[in-house]
């Protein structure tokens, strides 16, 4: 089962070009997850169930996630 179904990209965020914080490479498949805590009943932090940008670096894979606000 192949998960990652585009061509890696290269990513800008806030003007700047993201690089891989394992391997410095600038190719990315981009996904969309959503992100869930385990807090206790009753304290939920703003960031509860929230959605994230998620870039998988092309070449060693780490994970690298940003918060959409």
């Amino acid at each position: 089962m192949k998960l990652l179904h585009a061509e890696p990209t290269r990513i800008e965020i806030d003007g700047h070009h993201l690089r891989c914080h394992q391997c410095t490479r600038e190719q990315f498949h981009r996904r969309r997850v959503r992100l869930e805590t385990a807090s206790p009943a009753g304290m939920q932090p703003e960031w509860h169930e929230s959605i994230a940008n998620t870039f998988i670096c092309s070449h060693c894979g780490f994970i690298h996630n940003f918060l959409i606000q």
